[in-house]
C-alpha cells in the first residue's frame, strides 16, 4: 500500500469512523475518495440498520473480511480480523497474548476467532495471506501464499481434516462467537496444516506449530482443564524447529531457545531447561567476543531473554508461578 492510499484509509476512518465501512468502500470504490461514494454507502448502511459484515454491535472489538480457501475455492469464508486499537494485549509467560479490553469495545479472547476455517474443507489458518484474499489497489485476486506443493498435499488430506472435528455442521461450528472447544478445534486444524508444510520443509511450520499448540494450552488453562499433554507437544514442535535451525532471524531464535527453557521448566524437567538456558549463555559469550573486533555487534537482543529464564529459574519454586 503506498503512501496516498494510506492516507485515504486514514481519512475514512476519520469521516466513516468503521472499520467495516471502510473495508466495504475500498473494496467497492477503490483507495479513492469521493464524498458522493461516501455518503451513498452512509445511507445504504442506515438503511440497512447496520454495516455489511459487521455483528450487529458497535462494542465488538472485531470486523470481518471475505476470503476464499485455497484448497476447495470456497468464496465469501468469514475471517475476523481486530479493529485498530481495540484490545490491549499482554504476553503471558509462553508469550501467548492475553487480551483487555479497550473502551468502547468489550473484551473478548481474540485467540478464539483468529483462525479462519473454510467450513468445507476445514482448511484452516490465522493468516489470512494463506486464503486468497482480494486485493483493493489492484481489483485483483492474491494467491495464497503457500506454495503448490503443500496446497496440492493439503487437498489430498481433505478427509484427514474432517476426522479432527466431530461437528455434524462445520459452519455453525466455527461462527462467531466461538466456544473454548471450537477455538481448540481450529487451532488444531491450523496445526495439521504446519504438520504438511513442515513434511515439505516450509521455512517456520514447527515454529508456528509450536505456538499454536501454546494458543490450545491457554484456552485449556483458562477452563480449568490440565495443560501438561499440549506443553509436552508444543516442546515437540519447538524442539524441532531449533533442530532444523528453521529461524534464520537471530532475536527469534534466541525467543525458540526461551521457550524451550520456560517449557522444559513448568514440566519438571529442570536438567533439559538448564541446557537451553546454557544455550543462551554460550551465544552470549560468541557475540562478546565477536564484540571486540565489532564495535556494532551488542549483546542486548540476547540478554533480554536471558534475564527472563534466569527470573523464571530464580522463582521457580513459587506455587503462582504459573498463574496467568
Amino acid at each position: 500500500m503506498g503512501l496516498d492510499d494510506k492516507l485515504v484509509r486514514k481519512k475514512l476512518e476519520v469521516l466513516l469512523k468503521d472499520e467495516v465501512l471502510v473495508e466495504k468502500y475500498l473494496r467497492v470504490f477503490g483507495p479513492r475518495l469521493d464524498m458522493n461514494n461516501i455518503n451513498k454507502l452512509k445511507q445504504e448502511t442506515q438503511r440497512a440498520g447496520a454495516p455489511e459484515g459487521s455483528m450487529g454491535d458497535k462494542d465488538d472489538p472485531t470486523y470481518q473480511i471475505k476470503v476464499k480457501c485455497p484448497i476447495c475455492n470456497q468464496a465469501d469464508i468469514i475471517c475476523y480480523e481486530l479493529k485498530a486499537k481495540s484490545l490491549t494485549t499482554t504476553p503471558d509467560k509462553f508469550l501467548v497474548p492475553r487480551y483487555g479490553g479497550v473502551k468502547p469495545f468489550r473484551t473478548i479472547n481474540y485467540s478464539l476467532y483468529s483462525v479462519t476455517v473454510c467450513p468445507s474443507c476445514l482448511f484452516a489458518s490465522p493468516d489470512k495471506r494463506d486464503f486468497v484474499t482480494f486485493s483493493v489497489q489492484a481489483r485483483t485476486e492474491n494467491k495464497s501464499q503457500l506454495s503448490p506443493f503443500v496446497l496440492e498435499e493439503l487437498r489430498k488430506r481433505v478427509e484427514d481434516r474432517k476426522k479432527i472435528v466431530t461437528a455434524p455442521d462445520f459452519a455453525a461450528y466455527f461462527k462467531h462467537p466461538r466456544s473454548p472447544e471450537s477455538g481448540m478445534a481450529s487451532y488444531k486444524l491450523a496445526i495439521h496444516r504446519t504438520l504438511v508444510e513442515a513434511s515439505l520443509e516450509t521455512p517456520l511450520a514447527w515454529y508456528k506449530a509450536g505456538m499454536y499448540t501454546l494458543k490450545i494450552a491457554l484456552i485449556q488453562r483458562d477452563i480449568g482443564r490440565d495443560d501438561t499433554d499440549s506443553l509436552k507437544e508444543a516442546v515437540k514442535y519447538f524442539a524441532n524447529s531449533f533442530k532444523a535451525s528453521e529461524l534464520k532471524q537471530p532475536e527469534l531464535e534466541y525467543q525458540l531457545v526461551y521457550l524451550l527453557s520456560t517449557l522444559f521448566l513448568r514440566i519438571e524437567d529442570q536438567t533439559q531447561c538448564q541446557l537451553y538456558m546454557g544455550v543462551l549463555e554460550k551465544w552470549k559469550s560468541e557475540l562478546t567476543k565477536a564484540a571486540k573486533d565489532d564495535p556494532s555487534i551488542t549483546t542486548a537482543h540476547v540478554d533480554r531473554w536471558i534475564d527472563k529464564t534466569k527470573e523464571l529459574w530464580t522463582d521457580r519454586e513459587q506455587p503462582d508461578l504459573w498463574k496467568h
